[in-house]
């Protein structure tokens, strides 16, 4: 589906990576995209997954048809569900509705599980792995030194250029809001002064610290939004009460789904942050 999501590939001596995948439908697109970047298919060496959310991990079975020696990068969580993908697919119908098209399996034999912290080997650089919890359980940031830049996957929130504000990206049932503080204070130490957003902008020449603090104050919003409200309020009117605040937060999404979505954030946020999940830590 074209929109639904920004793709980012990367070139190193003579190699390439991507990162995401796209839709189920996204493969022609993204595909397109490289002819036009003057990148070759078959120097493709991995399609790096950030998660396994359908607009993320729903083009890796298409795109593997046309990308000959390149293989897919994710956490090992995800593997089982990439190699038998009917819940992620349900999961992104839920959402998504029509726009969620039918996945293809990933031959296990195309998948790398990848380590936190561990280094993928491509041309003349590397790419670094970052367990990143907190949008989902499996997620993976992706850091690449030579470059100073760190590709967030959705971990972070997401991105308007248009307003140059940051969004939150607490999407239920998979959002975990310790999960993402912890993540906060690990990606601390990273040395990057780009960030790479799928959903959909770049923000550059800024200290990463500087852009988790913008992540943060999107997220603390919410907490004081809660906190304000949560005694005067039954779970379901918060909700409701919680969605019509994320109007410019759904943008990300396809008109037709931006109610729904709203939901999705809002109820994720309550849940991923209700003393019963934090008390899982």
């Amino acid at each position: 589906m074209n929109g639904s999501i920004g793709v980012l590939a990367y070139k190193s001596g003579g190699e390439n990576v991507i990162f995401d995948a796209g839709m189920p439908n996204s493969a022609s697109e993204i595909l397109l995209s490289l002819r036009k970047l003057s990148i070759n298919t078959e120097s493709t060496r991995y399609v790096l997954l950030s998660h396994r959310h359908i607009d993320h991990a729903g083009g890796a079975f298409a795109l593997l048809e046309q990308l000959p020696n390149a293989s897919v990068g994710l956490h090992p969580f995800s593997v089982k569900g990439l190699s038998e993908p009917s819940k992620i697919y349900e999961g992104g119908r839920e959402l998504f509705g029509d726009f969620a098209t039918p996945m293809g399996p990933v031959q296990t034999s195309s998948m790398q599980s990848l380590e936190d912290g561990e280094e993928i080997r491509l041309g003349e650089g590397v790419v670094r792995a970052i367990y990143s919890p907190g949008h989902t359980s499996d997620h993976i940031a992706y850091y690449i030194p030579q470059k100073r830049t760190l590709y967030c996957g959705d971990v972070l929130g997401s991105f308007s250029v248009k307003t140059a504000k940051m969004y939150p990206t607490s999407i239920y049932p998979s959002f975990d809001y310790a999960k993402y503080k912890t993540t906060i204070s690990k990606m601390r130490s990273i040395d990057a002064d780009v960030a790479v957003f799928s959903h959909f902008g770049v923000i550059s020449g800024v200290d990463i610290n500087q852009i988790l603090d913008m992540s943060l104050a999107a997220y603390r919003a919410l907490e004081e939004f809660v906190a304000v409200n949560s005694s005067s309020m039954d779970k379901e009117k918060l909700v409701r009460e919680l969605k019509a605040t994320l109007k410019e937060a759904t943008e990300i999404f396809p008109g037709p789904v931006r109610d729904k979505a709203a939901e999705f954030i809002a109820r994720g946020f309550l849940e991923g942050s209700s003393p019963s999940k934090m008390g899982q830590q």
